[in-house]
């Protein structure tokens, strides 16, 4: 196996949304950003094109851990839809206020609310390890200096960015101790007396920590799995993972999980 070089570096949102893809008219938001938005923000970073991304994902591990939460936001927004001409809507509406209780499901149709959910403050510890050195090298030495290339933003351009750095070089191992995420075929149990399991982000503020949510990951992963805050995983076999000496973070193959629109 060709040695790996290895990066984390800590990064923090004000707000962000890291959309999963499963979901149409309810915008949920992965607790822990998968593989390929971790090498996103690390190719924006050092100006590496969405393009040739592709390219560089071919020799790239990542993963993260979720440090810290400050909370929750869900924003509703009633759609109007204008899906008929309008006299056949004036007559929908005129048989509705006459009475006409047939009339609720369109009306209902008409109507739709689309709820969107974001995470407020998440800090994470981003994991990156490469058989590329200087890929590695370059992208310490830009968190250093905070010679970022693009802007970054927590899933797209109105979640901004609060903090970024803290880079450490770090060693490639396999354990069966991480944390972050792993495939469900391979966790076995997390390391505390107690847990919650939640199925999306909107209960965050009403548990306790540790948290494990079931995830779905498509692309050419489409595989479960678990991500879990506030607590070790333990797995059934060795996983890579990326060691700083503060925490171990599982890492996987970044291209798998890339959806591009070339």
């Amino acid at each position: 196996m060709i040695p790996l070089r290895a990066l984390t570096f800590k990064i923090r949102f004000l707000t962000a949304q890291f959309k999963e893809h499963m979901p149409k008219m309810i915008r949920r938001t992965y607790l822990i950003p998968p593989p390929s938005v971790v090498a996103g923000i690390f190719g924006a970073i050092l100006g590496i094109e969405r393009k040739e991304l592709v390219n560089v994902s071919n020799e790239m591990m990542a993963g993260a851990e979720l440090r810290s939460v400050g909370g929750h936001i869900t924003t509703l927004a009633r759609i109007f839809k204008m899906d008929r001409p309008a006299p056949q809507l004036l007559n929908l509406l005129k048989s509705y206020y006459r009475g006409d209780r047939n009339k609720i499901k369109e009306i209902r149709e008409l109507l739709t609310i689309k709820e969107s959910e974001e995470l407020y403050m998440p800090e994470y510890k981003f994991a990156i390890a490469s058989t590329n050195e200087s890929l590695i090298d370059e992208g310490a030495k830009r968190l250093k200096e905070l010679d970022i290339e693009y802007d970054l933003f927590g899933g797209n351009d109105y979640h901004f960015i609060e903090f970024i750095g803290e880079p450490k070089l770090a060693e490639v191992e396999v354990s069966r101790e991480g944390y972050g995420y792993c495939p469900r075929e391979d966790f076995e149990r997390i390391e505390a007396e107690s847990f919650n399991v939640i199925f999306n982000a909107s209960v965050i503020e009403t548990v306790k920590f540790p948290i494990i949510m079931p995830v779905f990951f498509l692309a050419n992963v489409n595989k479960e799995f678990f991500q879990v805050y506030g607590a070790k995983i333990i797995t059934k076999r060795e996983l890579p993972i990326v060691n700083d000496r503060e925490s171990k973070i599982f890492i996987y193959e970044v291209s798998p999980f890339l959806i591009m629109q070339i």
